[in-house]
């Protein structure tokens, strides 16, 4: 579901999952800092632009933006509120998810950032606010993720 009025995808990504995510996986720790149009993560930039949702994409020659990314918020999934990303010239198939969720580890309640991918959002991980707490939960996972099975 993008801007219903404007037909546009987002213009920015939600104040929601603005912020700086910890998340540790395979014995390393890597960052998301998440500001209004970019997302800063380890090894990658994403810089977010809007377009129409009518824009055909074109593969020109030479990619020009390989870090522009469109973004939109989606429910697809059980009613699921996602943020979609996808790169600029993808017209469809595989994204990234994003959303905020509040969960209960052990008494405490925790903001954490469900990361997701693929063509059904399958669950990747988890990310905390504070390196501690990303280390500590790192293979935690919660009731009602969809993870895929090797």
């Amino acid at each position: 579901m993008a801007h219903a009025k404007a037909k546009t995808t987002l213009k920015s990504f939600p104040k929601s999952i603005r912020g700086t995510w910890y998340t540790y996986q395979y014995h390393t720790m890597y960052r998301y800092k998440i500001a209004s149009k970019k997302i800063v993560g380890t090894g990658f930039t994403n810089n977010l632009h809007s377009r129409k949702l009518s824009y055909a994409v074109k593969f020109p020659a030479k990619i020009k933006h390989p870090t522009w990314v469109v973004a939109q918020n989606t429910s697809a999934f059980k009613h699921e509120h996602w943020v979609s990303v996808k790169g600029w010239y993808q017209s469809a198939g595989s994204a990234t998810y994003y959303r905020k969720m509040t969960r209960k580890i052990g008494g405490h309640k925790y903001a954490t950032l469900q990361l997701a991918s693929g063509a059904d959002a399958w669950t990747d991980g988890n990310a905390y606010h504070s390196k501690k707490n990303a280390k500590k939960y790192a293979n935690h996972y919660f009731k009602g993720e969809r993870r895929q099975s090797f």
